[in-house]
């Protein structure tokens, strides 16, 4: 059997439990702000490519200057790609407007 605590005992152990309430929030707290920092883009991207996230955008800026130079097909491929952006996105705006007026007309009927 447990024997009851004193009245001074029973102070001491309230105490020592909100100190040690404290101590969690204060671990979370520092926590949460450790997890937003490490969701920066930038953290992301330092944590996905370490080597390629040290550098600076200038030269990133002349690393593809020099790709293109030294592989043509690679600038032509990546224009293309860039030119067919729009048209998809045209493409997908022109279907979901033709779903929506689709749902439209049957919510109509009924």
């Amino acid at each position: 059997m447990k024997k009851s605590l004193s009245a001074k005992e029973r102070a001491l152990q309230v105490e020592l439990m909100r100190a040690r309430a404290a101590l969690e929030r204060q671990s979370l707290a520092r926590d949460l702000n450790g997890l937003s920092q490490s969701m920066r883009p930038a953290a992301l991207m330092h944590a996905l490519f370490p080597r390629l996230s040290s550098r600076k955008p200038s030269d990133w800026l002349f690393q593809a200057l020099a790709l293109s130079r030294q592989y043509p097909l690679l600038a032509s491929g990546a224009s293309a790609l860039l030119t067919g952006i729009g048209k998809r996105r045209r493409l997908w705006r022109i279907g979901a407007g033709l779903l929506l007026s689709w749902q439209v007309a049957r919510a109509m009927k009924k």
